[in-house]
């Protein structure tokens, strides 16, 4: 059984690693600290409001919102346990202390979150694929099944971030390239396809518009203009969160490939808090991209605030009375 608190200067058996004492560089841990707990605020507050947002709102029940629930949720154990505990682990380095535990317990979270998330974008590049095509019988093959591919992607990333825990780590670390390199050579492939098709609708649709002469025709074409203007933003919106998401997990990426045996130093801790702070972002980005979610929050915070005021008016009333 690992040991609760070890000392940093223990050897490597122990589950500690000579030289992960953040002692000497105290002032930007410290940084580090207040930059995860702004991060896990936000993202937990964020990331509810998005769970919230399409469990609550009729018209939400399209496979694409179910997987932006997906990502939400991966962010939400990220900001609620996973930032939590690393602040924890930044304070226990400080202090010339080693929790082994806490340590395998966070990099779990991380990678766990991670597998999750880059699958769950993957998944929506495929489905906003199979819903321009025009050949592709998109009900049948994406909608009635979104809870199961959905466990699926969930299954795998626990099997992922075991592996990660057991196997050694510069072979995971191949792996994980790999695994990354055919995500995002698909989900390229996948925008690439959204936008020609998009591009040519919307091409023919002005064509349609000098010829439509019913209402009818005008109404349908109309209709057609909408949802190549949804499919546009929603292509827009997964496109700036794979972005975010690309940023925050390249350098510790990029730290796994290199020297995947030392996770510990302040390098590999800022590596961490940007991965692990990329979650934070992603509500921002559904509301930027999206009037249904900032519909949505706002109607939510208005609720609150009026339930607040409501209790406060009671109470008030009853301490008069």
């Amino acid at each position: 059984m690992l040991p609760l608190n070890v000392p940093l200067n223990a050897s490597s058996t122990s589950g500690c690693q000579v030289g992960s004492s953040l002692a000497d560089k105290k002032d930007a841990a410290m940084v580090l600290v207040g930059i995860n707990i702004m991060a896990s605020i936000l993202g937990t507050l964020g990331n509810l409001f998005v769970c919230i947002t399409v469990c609550t709102t009729q018209g939400m029940v399209s496979s694409f919102h179910y997987f932006i629930v997906s990502l939400a949720a991966a962010d939400l154990i990220v900001a609620l346990l996973g930032q939590p505990l690393f602040v924890s682990m930044i304070f226990a380095h400080v202090e010339f202390k080693c929790i082994p535990v806490m340590d395998k317990i966070c990099r779990a979270i991380g990678n766990f979150a991670c597998a999750v998330s880059l699958l769950t974008l993957a998944l929506i590049a495929l489905d906003r694929c199979l819903f321009v095509l025009p050949s592709i019988n998109y009900k049948n093959t994406m909608t009635t099944g979104k809870k199961i591919v959905l466990a699926v992607v969930w299954t795998l990333a626990c099997g992922y971030a075991a592996l990660r825990l057991t196997v050694d780590k510069k072979v995971t670390s191949y792996l994980t390239a790999a695994v990354f390199g055919v995500c995002y050579v698909e989900m390229i492939l996948c925008y690439t396809v959204v936008y020609y098709q998009v591009f040519k609708q919307r091409e023919f649709l002005k064509g349609s518009r000098v010829r439509s002469e019913t209402t009818e025709q005008v109404e349908l074409l109309e209709n057609r203009a909408r949802i190549n203007t949804s499919e546009r933003r929603f292509a827009r919106t997964i496109v700036m969160v794979l972005l975010v998401f690309t940023g925050g997990w390249f350098l510790i990426f990029y730290l796994r490939l290199t020297q995947p045996k030392k996770n510990y130093g302040i390098v590999y801790n800022t590596a961490r808090t940007l991965a692990l702070s990329a979650s934070a972002i992603n509500p921002a980005l559904y509301c930027l991209n999206n009037k249904e979610y900032r519909r949505a929050f706002k109607s939510i915070l208005m609720k609150f605030v009026c339930v607040r005021s409501k209790r406060k008016r009671r109470e008030n009333y009853e301490r008069i009375k």
